[in-house]
């Protein structure tokens, strides 16, 4: 009896073949380590947000998307615009996905259900990135962390995740950083 395909990350042709389960892997250690910090507070969430789709200069023409290399490091994700978040107690993670309307699929393709991302990513949960208010606030989180630090190598500060609405929640955004650079 054949056992179900397992979600992984792939580019292709000549590319490697990565189990999802290695991103859930980076969570998980990435949850112990914060556990591991003092300051921690119970209920605290992760909130990372991935890149973002632009396009070349003032045309309708998408420049070659690269994912946000942190997000991709615990998710796997390669669409851009999303977010997810990772309750430090649990380890249980959401993928927030952009809504598209109808006419996307008229020009790009088929519109997938957040099932279908569920799945392919592995993770507990996807919501859409518009309900990312409704979704944190029912969770209840004492703070939310958010990823803001500076890149030793270029001196880059990273890009917290920032959302509207998010000014209702405490935020931290010290004590991520430090953790997820050491993995």
């Amino acid at each position: 009896m054949a056992s179900a395909a397992q979600p992984i990350y792939w580019l292709g042709n000549d590319t490697l073949r990565v189990s999802a389960a290695l991103f859930l892997e980076n969570r998980q250690r990435l949850c112990q380590g914060l556990k591991a910090k003092d300051g921690l507070e119970p209920k605290s969430v992760m909130l990372l947000q991935g890149g973002e789709q632009s396009q070349r200069y003032c045309t309708d023409t998408d420049v070659l998307f690269r994912q946000e290399s942190f997000f991709h490091w615990a998710f796997g994700v390669t669409e851009a615009d999303c977010f997810g978040a990772i309750d430090v107690d649990t380890g249980k993670s959401i993928l927030f996905v952009p809504k598209l309307p109808e006419s996307y699929g008229t020009w790009m393709g088929e519109i997938f259900p957040r099932e279908y991302f569920k799945e392919k990513y592995a993770v507990d949960e996807v919501q859409y990135t518009c309900d990312i208010a409704d979704v944190l606030t029912n969770m209840k989180p004492s703070v939310l962390l958010t990823l803001r630090g500076q890149n030793t190598d270029s001196g880059s500060i990273c890009r917290e995740a920032s959302f509207e609405g998010i000014s209702s929640f405490q935020v931290n955004n010290t004590l991520l950083h430090p953790v997820i650079v050491e993995w």
